[in-house]
């Protein structure tokens, strides 16, 4: 991932910070709060409550199916958005009904 945390982490999420960047936070073992900007500014694509899936077309012809989660992981939750960056050509969004909308990037 290219990331390093020292100390005992345990729980990494990522949230959008109110300008619109994506941010990381780590929390530790009885130990501070790191907050993390990433240094790229991918896009911040919203996600709706009903959404479960997403296949993510690339440029370069390749695709990738990523879920989505509720209490995905213990004692830490990300904010529903998926990021995307200059190398998405599009994405299909599924919801829990089946139905699926497309974004261009």
């Amino acid at each position: 991932s290219g990331i390093y945390i020292p100390g005992n982490g345990k729980a990494l999420v990522k949230l959008r910070a109110a300008n619109g960047k994506c941010l990381l936070a780590a929390g530790q073992n009885r130990g501070p709060l790191k907050i993390f900007q990433l240094k790229k500014n991918p896009y911040p694509a919203p996600l709706l409550a009903s959404d479960v899936s997403a296949v993510i077309r690339f440029k370069n012809g390749s695709s990738r199916r990523q879920e989505f989660y509720y209490g995905a992981s213990f004692l830490s939750q990300s904010g529903r958005f998926l990021l995307l960056d200059d190398n998405v050509s599009s994405v299909e969004i599924m919801n829990n009904k089946g139905l699926v909308r497309k974004m261009n990037r």
